[in-house]
């Protein structure tokens, strides 16, 4: 009797040990989330947006239960983004979210519909007879487009073949860089591909063929 009275004694002080540890673990899934406080929009207070447009805010935290006034809304991360089509003309847009709320102010143009084309650069689609040596020298291949765009570009050989120049796509120009070692040969077909798009979503494939000429 006196060994099970002990016994009994010391299995009601071991579940009194772990109490405190068992509260703890529940005090820490009980724990409030951390607030999210506004930060920025893109495009900012106040721009021009398209009726098929998007508008991304970005908040120091996860923002929770984010809705809109209008649009529709996405949230990823520490981003909300909201998109048209909105009705043209001036555009209160309100953003609520668990912690707050913001309101932004635009105005709406019609829907852009028409994809960027190309207006110029170094070189032309078609182009024949180029001669390489100015444009090594230069040491860059410049495209230019109808409207600011965001994308990508790479030089190519005919069969496809990347030659290594170092494509970059900012405002409304597309530039690709020598690398040195790959300079432009002579009597080549070359090729400059890649995919870019507007603010309003509309994208364009960039192909533009030129043969340089023969060695003098």
């Amino acid at each position: 009797m006196t060994k099970l009275l002990r016994s009994s004694v010391l299995l009601l002080a071991g579940l009194l040990a772990l109490s405190p540890i068992i509260g703890c673990g529940s005090d820490e899934e009980d724990a409030e989330p951390i607030p999210a406080n506004f930060v920025s929009a893109a495009p900012p207070h106040g721009s021009e947006i398209a009726a098929n447009g998007t508008i991304t805010m970005t908040f120091d935290n996860k923002p929770a239960d984010v809705t809109a006034s209008a649009g529709v809304v996405t949230v990823a991360g520490k981003t909300a983004t909201v998109a048209g089509p909105f009705t043209p003309g001036p555009l209160n847009l309100t953003i609520t979210w668990a912690d707050g709320t913001q309101t932004l102010t635009y105005t709406v143009t019609a829907p852009c519909c028409s994809a960027p084309t190309i207006t110029g650069g170094t070189v032309k689609d078609g182009d024949t007879d180029v001669d390489p040596e100015p444009i090594n020298s230069d040491g860059k291949i410049v495209i230019q487009f109808s409207e600011d765009v965001f994308g990508n570009i790479t030089l190519q050989t005919e069969g496809g073949n990347n030659v290594g120049w170092l494509g970059k796509v900012e405002g409304s120009k597309a530039t690709l860089e020598l690398v040195k070692g790959r300079e432009l040969a002579n009597e080549t077909v070359y090729v400059i591909v890649g995919k870019i798009s507007d603010a309003a979503g509309n994208s364009f494939d960039v192909s533009v063929t030129f043969v340089t000429k023969g060695k003098a």
